[in-house]
């Protein structure tokens, strides 16, 4: 099945697409008839089926994706926003196109497709493969003319699936809204734990501030009653002056050991609030160092993203195991197809071979609603390693009707596509 794929978005520098064409329009309006934080919208123009997924940002702008089909449309719903809530996820976690903020919201700071354009192809390539391999399709009835094409019909989610694309049929436009749980688990719990930790943080900080305004408080009571002391010293040393002028010296004595004595105790007293302002401090200290501890927990959970990255090296690794063991396979089969593409004329594909040979094959092409086989063989060389080969159909095939094509090797298929 023939198809195009499409990325587009309001970014922080305005409206963006991938790749530009026509459609640009189409997409770009179609954000006034989102009513959602997510929705799919179905358009029919004529034969083309155009399937739109348009996901808001938290706080402003937005991301779609879309497929664009000739003569056929999807008969199951469902699995089209499973397969774009996946591509969220996996765009989030990379950080490139769109990303979490410390609150666990989605944004981007992309300004334009073309400042990451190897990685917006990318994603537009994947999309186009895991459309290509969809089966869940029938061939698109006629045209309702008497339909406008600007005709609306809204669904939620939960919605008949047969109800819906029986509408997206004969509508203009069908509109299917969710509401939530349009994160996967995974997306979910990452965004939890950045809101936690965030919280935490915040938290910790103003408990920070309220420790050192208290600090401050104290430092400063601290000053007033050494200068209240000093205060008291002096009307003290008064009063010993009067007491020496009129006691005896015995008697004076005794009152200044009292006084002595209180100002031991008020000695006492300011060691005890250093302290209490010592243990304040401390307590900073503390808070500060388990704010750094969650930066950190932050910083590990981006490391684990860089994980991911040894994941992908493992699969590589997994790849040359794969290589030994399609030199086993090879024993039984001349040659092995990687991919292939077929249009009206001819039938292409790409193979593996461990040594270069000379093959005798069958080429068939069924048409599915006549049952018509065409049949025709093909001798050639494979070459060692990688390489590619067409075979020409000995009649062309009806662009309208639907046929599977197999290669055959000794009665048996090596090779096959719907087209």
């Amino acid at each position: 099945m023939n198809c195009s794929t499409y990325i587009f978005g309001e970014l922080s520098s305005g409206y963006a697409q991938y790749p530009e064409d026509s459609s640009s329009s189409l997409f770009k309006a179609l954000y006034s008839r989102c009513s959602a934080p997510t929705q799919l919208i179905i358009h029919r123009d004529e034969t083309m089926m155009y399937y739109i997924y348009i996901r808001k940002f938290d706080e402003k702008g937005y991301i779609g994706f879309a497929v664009a089909i000739n003569g056929f449309c999807f008969t199951r719903i469902t699995p089209l926003f499973s397969l774009f809530e996946k591509k969220i996820e996996q765009l989030a976690e990379r950080g490139i196109l769109i990303n979490y903020t410390q609150h666990g919201n989605l944004t981007t700071t992309l300004s334009s497709f073309v400042d990451e354009e190897e990685e917006v192809a990318g994603v537009v390539n994947i999309l186009q493969k895991e459309f290509s391999s969809m089966r869940t399709v029938k061939r698109l009835p006629e045209a309702d003319y008497g339909v406008s094409i600007q005709s609306q019909k809204i669904f939620n989610e939960n919605d008949d699936n047969s109800e819906i694309v029986a509408a997206s049929c004969a509508y203009g436009y069908t509109i299917i809204l969710k509401q939530e749980n349009y994160d996967t688990l995974r997306s979910t719990s990452y965004r939890s734990t950045l809101k936690q930790l965030n919280a935490q943080n915040e938290y910790l900080s103003d408990q920070v501030e309220e420790l050192k305004e208290t600090n401050r408080q104290i430092k400063q009571e601290k000053e007033q009653f050494r200068k209240v002391i000093f205060l008291a010293a002096g009307v003290i040393g008064c009063i010993i002056g009067i007491y020496f002028l009129h006691k005896n010296l015995n008697k004076t004595q005794d009152e200044l050991d009292g006084t002595y004595d209180k100002l031991n105790l008020a000695i006492n007293v300011i060691q005890e609030r250093d302290s209490a302002i010592n243990s304040k401090d401390s307590i900073i200290s503390y808070k500060e160092s388990v704010i750094n501890n969650r930066n950190k927990l932050i910083s590990s959970l981006k490391k684990s993203i860089s994980g991911l990255e040894n994941l992908l090296q493992q699969a590589n690794n997994e790849r040359l195991d794969l290589s030994v063991k399609i030199r086993e396979i090879s024993k039984y089969h001349p040659f092995l197809v990687t991919s292939c593409a077929v249009n009206s004329e001819r039938f292409t594909f790409e193979y593996y071979c461990t040594e270069k040979k000379y093959v005798v094959v069958s080429l068939k092409a069924i048409n599915i609603r006549t049952s018509e086989i065409i049949t025709n063989n093909h001798n050639f060389y494979v070459n060692e390693g990688r390489g590619s080969k067409y075979l020409a159909f000995n009649k062309k095939l009806n662009t309208s009707d639907l046929y599977y094509v197999v290669l055959i090797y000794h009665d048996q298929i090596i090779a096959g596509k719907s087209w």
